[in-house]
């Protein structure tokens, strides 16, 4: 352990806030993984990638998103049922990857962590009044018919 943090691999120190970092990063990562939002993370980690330097040619070795894509898939292949076990299983070694990724990069870790910081919670407030018809969707479709049907719902309650 040095003054500044924990002495890693290569002599970097990484700042023990840089290692929480990481932790949470993987989760976030990982949670992705074999869901809707995986294209747009994936976007975000090869963006950041890009902007501190980490290059991706043919004969470099397999990099951070290289290593996440791979988890990834390997995340999408498993049933539905098994894919929390599956992301666990990845993440030890995902939150190392990030910890060396952050000690040679610590100016990205602002960066890192707004693109895995926990969105805020949705919250969704409707009020109908009276005898208003109400319709909400915050994710999603919906299709509402509103056509007559022939039936006076007034009747009915005579």
């Amino acid at each position: 352990m040095t003054a500044s943090g924990i002495e890693r691999g290569g002599g970097f120190a990484v700042d023990p806030a840089l290692l929480e970092l990481a932790s949470i990063s993987s989760t976030a990562i990982l949670a992705a993984a074999a869901t809707d939002a995986w294209q747009t993370m994936r976007s975000g980690v090869a963006g950041l990638l890009r902007r501190h330097g980490e290059s991706c040619g043919e004969n470099a070795e397999p990099g951070l998103l290289e290593r996440l894509d791979e988890d990834a898939a390997a995340v999408q292949a498993v049933a539905e049922d098994d894919r929390q076990a599956a992301r666990d299983e990845r993440a030890d070694a995902l939150r190392t990857r990030l910890e060396d990724w952050l000690a040679e990069h610590p100016r990205g870790a602002a960066e890192l962590e707004a693109l895995t910081a926990r969105p805020a919670r949705n919250v969704m407030h409707v009020n109908g009044r009276e005898e208003s018809t109400t319709y909400a969707v915050m994710f999603g479709t919906m299709n509402v018919d509103n056509r007559d049907t022939g039936r006076n719902d007034r009747d009915d309650a005579s």
